[in-house]
């Protein structure tokens, strides 16, 4: 089974919100429009791969 510690989610605010899951050695990145529907997402992928939602604002 894999550890916790290889697996992230992380949301990024910049002029959009973006997700990103890192999971099995995959990174997966997903763009949304709204926060809300950012959010949801990143709090689902990080209850499954059992980690906490990481979060950062791009800095430009």
């Amino acid at each position: 089974m894999e550890s916790p510690e290889q697996h992230a989610v992380e949301i990024i605010r910049d002029k959009k919100w973006t997700v990103r899951v890192t999971a099995y050695g995959n990174t997966l990145t997903v763009p949304f429009e709204a926060e809300s529907h950012a959010r949801s997402y990143a709090d689902g992928q990080a209850f499954r791969l059992g980690v906490e939602v990481a979060e950062r604002k791009k800095s430009a």
